[in-house]
């Protein structure tokens, strides 16, 4: 096993993390390389020991399967294959991106999962960008549309939350118009109310069982000084504390189901930095599951 060392398990039984990547960045506006991700992350991995930054073990609680690629350009086949690949398993679920492109294929499926458990879906979209674009550069389909196909595929707005937001489209803020429902805590907010008062505000809104909770984490929530690696970099960001904070605390308090981490983009990184804080953010991400009945 040449990844994820004492977390990787070859025996799907044991598994209680399902990872899947999605090795796809041709919906990338700006810069290229997030395809590049999934496969740099697992070779990383085998390099970060299983302890967290406060040295807490994470080898007896946390075994991840890793069900390989999903390698298609379809996006329906891409739906199909999050489907029965990565949602026909009991656990908590794990996507490397890839552009954020691909969650539109991967909250379709998880939006279906929801209502066959009977449970309400929510989005909680971690981003420098509001990704709620109908069409941009003449595409559904762009990395800068996700949410907007959330919308329209049947996604409530009261149930989408946007945080860390501070580029916009002029057509996005048409849409906020039209969607007064939808939560927007954009960086300058969270700046001035902190990390704690955003928590217990989401908790409030999230903590019934009823919802299932997907976080989709665009990289480029985090200020450019930390993690350069990514397509459209954008300045006055979150720092790498507040980002990891924020989804620990998620984690910890509601019922998540699936996390993906997109637009880590490795050839346009320095030294791996911004690929290393994706991977020991996870890392923090993994002990709040372990205190949870996995």
């Amino acid at each position: 096993m040449k990844e994820f060392r004492d977390l990787l398990t070859d025996k799907i039984e044991e598994a209680n993390v399902y990872l899947i990547g999605v090795p796809f960045d041709k919906n990338a506006s700006v810069g290229k390389g997030a395809s590049k991700a999934p496969s740099v992350l697992r070779e990383l991995s085998y390099d970060l020991p299983a302890f967290t930054s406060n040295g807490m073990d994470l080898r007896e609680k946390i075994k991840i399967y890793d069900l390989g690629d999903i390698l298609t350009e379809d996006f329906e086949k891409m739906e199909k294959e999050f489907s029965e690949k990565l949602y026909a398993k009991k656990g908590f679920h794990l996507i490397f991106g890839g552009d954020h492109s691909i969650a539109i294929a991967s909250e379709r499926a998880f939006f279906n999962k929801c209502k066959e458990l009977n449970k309400t879906p929510v989005i909680i979209h971690i981003d420098a960008h509001p990704d709620i674009c109908d069409v941009y550069e003449g595409s559904k389909y762009s990395h800068a549309c996700p949410i907007y196909r959330a919308l329209e595929y049947g996604y409530e707005d009261k149930n989408i939350t946007l945080v860390g937001v501070r580029g916009f489209e002029a057509q996005e803020i048409e849409t906020f118009k039209k969607h007064p429902l939808l939560d927007v805590f954009k960086t300058s907010d969270i700046k001035t109310m902190g990390i704690d008062l955003l928590v217990k505000i989401l908790k409030a809104k999230y903590s019934d069982e009823k919802y299932l909770i997907y976080i989709s984490y665009d990289i480029d929530a985090n200020d450019p000084s930390y993690a350069p690696g990514t397509g459209t970099p954008e300045a006055f960001g979150l720092t790498s504390f507040e980002t990891t904070s924020l989804i620990t605390s998620l984690i910890s308090y509601l019922n998540v189901d699936t996390l993906d981490i997109v637009e880590v983009a490795p050839p346009l990184d320095v030294n791996n930095i911004t690929s290393w804080l994706a991977l020991k953010s996870l890392y923090e991400f993994f002990y709040s599951l372990s205190l949870k009945s996995l």
